[in-house]
């Protein structure tokens, strides 16, 4: 095998391994969550409304996705890292509790992330190239 045919190899790898299902759900659900609000934004009266519910979706969700998560304090333990205090089922339970919250709190990204990015693009949109425009 040669060098650059084990580089290909693992480009292709990554590339097979990346799950094409989710990107497509997180590239439409941006576009429907940036769509929605630019939509709503042009009117008049409801602008105020739309970037509050906005931001407060986008925070509530945050903080749901870090109490399912528990702030994250069993991500990347290994059994190993366990306190030997733990008997072994207490280990596995554990092990498998953090993995089952990772799986369950996944669903959640794919509507903080939309959201997030429809605001950040706004912002940009306000501070950067109104800006250059001289709106």
């Amino acid at each position: 095998m040669k060098k650059g045919q084990n580089k290909q190899q693992s480009v292709s790898e990554a590339v097979n391994a990346f799950n094409w299902k989710r990107a497509l759900i997180l590239l439409l659900s941006t576009a429907f969550a940036m769509g929605l609000y630019f939509f709503l934004m042009n009117i008049y009266s409801l602008w105020k409304f739309v970037v509050i519910a906005y931001v407060a979706v986008a925070s509530v969700l945050i903080i749901a996705y870090f109490i399912i998560n528990r702030a994250f304090t069993g991500s990347g333990v290994t059994y190993e890292m366990l306190p030997d205090t733990m008997t072994h089922d207490e280990k596995e339970e554990y092990l498998a509790d953090v993995a089952d919250r990772e799986k369950r709190s996944r669903p959640l990204l794919l509507v903080i992330f939309p959201v997030i990015i429809t605001l950040l693009v706004d912002l940009f949109r306000l501070f950067v190239l109104d800006g250059f425009m001289g709106k």
